[in-house]
């Protein structure tokens, strides 16, 4: 059953109460979609914190363009650089912040440089330990 705040309006009610079934750990959410997807799982927190649940792409994929960009002999101008890109700067910015933290140590060594020309530099970096790390140094 759902119970209604006193001070409620009655308009929006969610219950948190068993659906009936004592036996059932199911909740009511007042809506047959969000009862379905709160039930799913059993642990909510466990499932959130499932490693099937990790959307961050892995740094050298999420840069790969940006890297082939940035080699002479692509033949893009730098106007047309990912890198100039307000949301690629940012996004770039959240990943290394979360899975590379030493890149930013770069950025601390080369003040001078503007956000962009440092961005530049920290991606061409990982694409060069990624060449190196794979075999695929050509230098």
């Amino acid at each position: 059953t759902n119970l209604v705040h006193p001070l409620s309006t009655g308009k929006a009610v969610v219950s948190t109460q068993s659906t009936g079934d004592l036996s059932s750990d199911k909740y009511d959410m007042g809506n047959a979609t969000l009862t379905n997807l709160w039930n799913i799982c059993p642990d909510n927190l466990a499932a959130c914190q499932n490693s099937d649940r990790n959307f961050t792409p892995e740094t050298f994929k999420f840069f790969e363009d940006a890297i082939e960009q940035l080699e002479p002999e692509s033949g893009v101008e730098k106007e047309y650089y990912l890198t100039n890109e307000t949301a690629f700067v940012w996004k770039s910015l959240r990943l290394l912040a979360r899975q590379s933290v030493p890149y930013f140590q770069h950025i601390q060594n080369t003040k001078n440089l503007t956000l962009t020309d440092n961005l530049q530099n920290i991606i061409s970096l990982i694409g060069k330990e990624y060449k190196k790390e794979n075999g695929m140094d050509t230098s």
